[in-house]
């Protein structure tokens, strides 16, 4: 399911949820030499999520299911921070924010960053066609497409696989940056039912 609906804002809590946000600043360091297998990882994520992951019953989930959800939740959050990388501007100010709300069926990963206004068309027009179309065809497509480029931000397949492996629901928001007039801000929410990661039941 898609939406370019304004997901949650990263500064609002919901009731009855944990919460975290973070900000990594593109200004100090290079994101990309911090990144992934160079460095970066989102397993810290996974590891607050399953430490601080409300329960139905107060009691700990049991070790598989905690480590299916770890893996979900790792791959989610590292498909999003790629993904504000990709289309990440750095002559706009804004750091690149994290923020995810816990609860006892699901899990919601929201990754905000800055773009340009032309960056803004081209991310646009993806979020219309996964709108328009379906998420597997458009997924094979993509996969064709990243096999003939090298350059990465023609692909958005890992977006696309969160849909048909784990049944995210992704929205959307762009939003004018607020300092900068040819600036904009882009959040993407993934909300992970817990209820369809695989090997765990609700």
């Amino acid at each position: 399911m898609t939406t370019a609906q304004s997901p949650v804002s990263s500064g609002e809590r919901s009731d009855q949820c944990e919460y975290l946000t973070l900000a990594f600043s593109p200004t100090n360091a290079p994101l990309r030499s911090r990144w992934r297998n160079n460095g970066l990882s989102a397993d810290f994520l996974a590891d607050y999520v399953t430490t601080f992951l409300p329960t139905r019953d107060g009691k700990p989930a049991p070790e598989s299911r905690q480590k299916e959800i770890k893996h979900a939740v790792t791959y989610v959050a590292n498909e999003l921070l790629e993904n504000a990388m990709k289309y990440h501007q750095p002559d706009v100010e804004t750091p690149i924010r994290v923020h995810m709300e816990l609860r006892s069926d699901q899990i919601t990963v929201s990754v905000s960053n800055g773009i340009s206004a032309e960056q803004a068309v081209r991310y646009q027009a993806f979020v219309q066609n996964l709108q328009q179309g379906d998420a597997g065809d458009l997924l094979m497509r993509q996969q064709e497409e990243s096999a003939r480029s090298s350059e990465a931000s023609v692909s958005c397949v890992g977006l696309l696989t969160m849909i048909t492996d784990y049944d995210v629901q992704l929205a959307w928001s762009f939003d004018v940056h607020p300092a900068q007039s040819e600036g904009m801000t882009v959040t993407t929410s993934a909300v992970l039912p817990l209820k369809h990661v695989p090997g765990v039941s609700a």
